[in-house]
């Protein structure tokens, strides 16, 4: 029973893991104070009207089955890290989406003096990745279409 517990856990371990995100964010200009994620707008291009840049953001998703999930993910990522900075924009600088992240394997056996045997068995799993990197902007909100 124990070791179907053990066997079980290394293999539900890298399932929840499955839904990670990660950011960064760095500032280059002012930085504002913070905002909810909500009030961050993703721009394609740069806009037409005037605005100030606060600092580069960076995120990476490995969560999700499809390219647009996981490149879905990292752009709310992406914008929760200008929401940091008191970014209100974002202009996507690149989409990336990379083969794969690994997780390890591993079996292991041991031995007592008493005469008892032990196994272990590990796995590996492997996942595409999206990362999006972004210029965080702040800009006045009468200035948006």
């Amino acid at each position: 029973m124990i070791n179907s517990i053990k066997c079980l856990s290394v293999l539900v371990l890298p399932v929840l893991l499955l839904g990670c995100s990660t950011g960064s964010h760095v500032v280059t200009g002012q930085q504002m104070p913070e905002l909810e994620v909500e009030q961050v707008t993703i721009f394609e291009e740069a806009p037409a009207f005037d605005y100030k840049v606060i600092g580069t953001v960076r995120a990476s998703s490995d969560g999700g089955f499809t390219e647009e999930s996981r490149k879905e993910k990292a752009v709310q990522e992406l914008k929760e890290q200008a929401a940091k900075i008191g970014a209100n924009g974002v202009i996507l600088d690149d989409v990336t989406q990379l083969s794969f992240r690994r997780l390890g394997t591993g079996v292991g056996v041991a031995v007592s003096s008493a005469g008892g045997v032990g196994t272990s068995i590990g796995s590996s799993f492997s996942f595409p990745t999206a990362e999006v990197t972004g210029t965080a902007i702040h800009y006045e909100l009468s200035a948006e279409k």
